[in-house]
C-alpha cells in the first residue's frame, strides 16, 4: 500500500505517549497518523497488563490498565488520526522539500514531521527455556495476564521480583486459591510500598539466595 496523502505529523508508536501526543497535535489543528507494529493501540499496557491497576499516574489514585488506555484512545479521537496497526517502520528518508517518506512492511507513508514514541520498542516476553515449556504456553504458562478472572480459584506461581510481579501477586491474592511469589534474589525490586503490602498479604513468597531458599509466609 502506498499513500501519497501527506500528514502534518506521523507518530510511530501507539502507546500512552503516542496517544496523548495525537490528541495534543489535534489541539494544534494538525493532521495526524499513528503507526504501530502491534495489533491494537495501547502499547505495553494493553498487551501485558490491561487488567492490572496502575498507581503512578497523576490524577489517578489507581486505574486499571484497560481503562487508562480506553480513556487515552477516546481522547486521541479528537485529532481524528489515521491509524495503521500491525505495521512496522523499516526506513525513514528525508525528501528534498524537508518532508519524510516512511517505508513500512506494508507500504509507504508521507509526512511533514515524525514523532517517535516507541517506548521500549516492539517487545517479546522473556520465555522460559525449560524443555517442553512452549507446549504449556497459553494453557498453564503465561507471560502476561489478559483477564484476571481466568485465574479464579487457581493455584498460581508468579516468578519475578519487580513491580509487575508484586502487583500481579497482590491482585491475584484476592481471587486465586493460593499465590506463591518466587524470586531469584534476596530482596524485591518493586516499590517499597508494594513490598510492604506483600508481607501483609496472604501471598507466599520465596527468595533464592546463593542456592539457599528463604521463605516467608503471612
Amino acid at each position: 500500500m502506498s499513500t501519497h496523502n501527506e500528514f502534518d505529523i506521523t507518530i510511530i508508536g501507539g502507546g500512552p505517549a503516542g496517544l496523548f501526543s495525537a490528541f495534543y497535535a489535534g489541539m494544534r489543528s494538525m493532521s495526524v497518523k499513528i503507526i504501530d507494529s502491534l495489533g491494537q493501540l495501547g502499547g505495553q499496557v494493553a498487551e501485558l497488563y490491561p487488567d492490572k491497576y496502575i498507581y503512578d499516574i497523576g490524577g489517578f489514585s489507581r486505574v486499571l490498565g484497560k481503562e487508562f488506555i480506553h480513556n487515552l484512545i477516546d481522547q486521541a479521537r479528537y485529532a481524528s488520526p489515521e491509524i495503521c496497526l500491525n505495521e512496522t517502520v523499516l526506513e525513514v528518508q528525508k525528501q528534498e522539500d524537508g518532508s519524510f517518506r516512511l517505508t513500512t512492511n506494508k507500504g509507504e507513508h508521507f509526512t511533514k514531521s515524525i514523532l517517535i514514541t516507541g517506548g521500549i520498542g516492539a517487545f517479546e516476553p522473556r520465555r522460559l527455556t525449560a524443555l517442553g515449556a512452549d507446549f504449556y504456553e497459553g494453557k498453564n504458562l503465561h507471560y502476561s495476564v489478559k483477564n484476571l478472572h481466568d485465574f479464579r480459584d487457581s493455584k498460581v506461581l508468579v516468578c519475578g521480583g519487580g513491580d509487575s510481579a508484586l502487583d500481579w501477586s497482590l491482585m491475584l491474592d484476592e481471587i486465586a486459591e493460593k499465590v506463591t511469589l518466587c524470586h531469584r534474589r534476596e530482596g524485591f525490586k518493586a516499590h517499597e510500598s508494594s513490598v510492604g503490602n506483600l508481607y501483609k498479604s496472604g501471598v507466599r513468597s520465596k527468595n533464592t539466595v546463593c542456592g539457599k531458599r528463604a521463605g516467608r509466609r503471612q
